[in-house]
């Protein structure tokens, strides 16, 4: 699952029963320049609030708030 918010992507991927969340810096076309922010979880939900724990940039706290489901 992917979400874009402003200059940043959210995608969940679950893999052997833990979830990543991952954060991308995005250019103007949406094609990801770089990973700002990974964090995992045992449900995509837990790694979505591990990734909110580890956020320091308001901007990337605001893309991970807006990717609930």
């Amino acid at each position: 699952m992917t979400i874009h918010r402003s200059r940043f992507r959210v995608r969940f991927y679950p893999s052997h029963g833990t979830w990543t969340c991952i954060v991308q810096r995005v250019d103007a076309e949406g094609m990801p320049m770089e990973d700002v922010l990974t964090a995992t979880g045992d449900s995509r939900d837990h790694s979505r609030e591990a990734a909110l724990t580890a956020a320091t940039d308001p901007d990337v706290r605001e893309a991970i708030e807006a990717s609930v489901h």
